[in-house]
This record gives C-alpha cells, structure tokens and sequence, in this order.
C-alpha cells in the first residue's frame, strides 16, 4: 500500500531495513487494524508514529540522561539535581527508579526489561501484555520484538488499538488523538508539523478505491479552502488543517442551513457549487 519511495520522502532519516519492511508489510497490517479504512485514521497515524519515533529513526527510549535533565523529565521522582546524580548515565538503574512497582512492573528489573520501545513506545509490563495480545506477539517474554523491524508496524498498530484510536480519529480530532498517546499534548507543535506533512505527501483514497463521503476524496488543499471559507463568514473558528472535524462540521451544519441545503455536516457537491459561485 505505501511505497518504500514514499516513504523515503516521508521518514528520510529511517534505516532501510525499517522503510523495507514498513512498506511490505502496509498492505496487509494497516487494513487488519482498520488504519487504512479512512483518511484521517492513516494521516493521523503516520504523524504521529513520525513524531514518536523520529521518523521512523528511535524505537527504544533513551534513558541516558544527565542528572540535570533527569530532574527535568521526571520532577516529581526527583526534588533536586543531587536526588537525580546517582541515576545519571546509568540507564538501567533509572529505568528501574521511574518505571519500578507500577504500570504492571512487579518485578526487580521489570523498570528497565519494559522501557519504552516501538514506533509508538509500550511502556510497562502490562501495556506490553496488552500490545501483545493484539498483535499475537509474546511481548511479555520477548519485548525487544517491540522494536524489531520486522514487527515495528504490527506492534504500533497494535498499541493504536488497544488506546481505541481509530475512533477517535473519525471525531477528527488530532488533538484528543495525541492526549490518548502522549497523555498530554507533549510535542504538539511538531506532531501538526508531521501532520502537514503526511497530508502533502500521502494521497488519499488509495487507488481502486471507492469512498462514499465526498470530503475524503478531496485533497486536504480543498478542505482547507472550505474551512477558510467558512471562518470568513464566521461560522468556523478552528484551526486551517485539512481535518473535517467536529468543529468544521457544525460550521458547514450552519451554512448549509442559511442557504436552505441539506444540514449533513457533509462536503457535498451542491455545497462546493454554492461556496465556489
């Protein structure tokens, strides 16, 4: 489904051996996990794998931290720079300290055997257990397979499930999407930056397939004209981003009831007409 030369363009600082076997593995794996079903689910996606990973180039979290960076990750483990110095430069002891006795870490060791890892990164035993689960990998036992080329796509669209992304993605709401994620909105500013991205470089519908929603045929280009559009008549307050969401669909909801068209919230043909006149 997505090319090795797409992406190349995409993540150009990916090994080979992760663009191969991304590439080879998409037509299969993206549509297991419904990924590929809509647009906003595979855009949503690959900006956010790309933020996460650093285009497809960090599948194991560093925990090599100076002591003042340390204190700065984790400020409540750590009161003071001197709290933070008998764990700086030495990974496995601070992945023991933060991640040790929670997220299903019952083990001595459990802190650092269940680190974060992936395109998306499991971290602690028990979301390694349920990422497993879902892509019929023994993460428990084995969780380096989190990282492994091989199982990068299946293990980050297993994550992708187990949090019930897809769902939100069809809300259009990148920015709920990233909270589920990140629980926050840690590198927000670089995940749109991702998203802009995605939305230039990976066409959407995929070939020989038909879509029923008119909007999801549209390049984003053209959604964003309409979002512009509608926040020129001040029925539209959102952001300029190509993603019809909730936001955008109450304004077209609004339009479409001032000039006497169907209320769907939906880009039909009879709106492009009418907003193009």
């Amino acid at each position: 489904m997505l090319s090795p030369s797409l992406l190349r363009h995409l993540y150009p600082a990916a090994s080979e051996e992760m663009l191969q076997a991304f590439a080879e593995g998409s037509g299969e794996i993206l549509p297991r996990f419904g990924i590929s079903e809509r647009r906003d689910r595979l855009h949503f996606f690959l900006a956010q794998i790309g933020h996460e990973s650093g285009g497809l180039r960090i599948t194991s979290e560093n925990m090599n931290y100076s002591a003042k960076r340390i204190r700065q990750v984790w400020p409540k483990r750590f009161n003071t720079i001197a709290d933070a110095e008998p764990y700086a430069h030495n990974p496995e002891k601070l992945a023991n300290k933060v991640y040790g006795g929670r997220m299903g870490n019952d083990q001595p060791g459990d802190g650092w055997a269940y680190r974060g890892r992936g395109l998306i990164q499991i971290t602690g035993k028990e979301g390694y257990r349920e990422v497993g689960k879902r892509a019929h990998l023994d993460l428990v036992k084995q969780p380096d397979l989190a990282s492994d080329p091989r199982y990068a796509l299946t293990v980050a669209c297993a994550f992708w499930t187990w949090k019930n992304l897809n769902k939100l993605c069809d809300g259009g709401d990148f920015v709920l999407v990233t909270k589920r994620i990140n629980g926050g909105t840690v590198g927000l500013k670089d995940r749109f930056e991702w998203l802009a991205k995605v939305q230039s470089l990976v066409a959407w519908p995929p070939a020989a397939r038909v879509v029923s929603d008119v909007e999801l045929s549209l390049p984003v280009a053209r959604i964003k004209a309409v979002q512009l559009r509608l926040r020129e008549m001040g029925l539209y307050a959102g952001s300029i981003d190509g993603i019809f969401g909730k936001l955008s669909r109450a304004g077209l909801r609004a339009y479409q009831s001032q000039e006497g068209l169907p209320i769907t919230g939906r880009i039909t043909q009879a709106v492009l007409d009418r907003l193009s006149a």
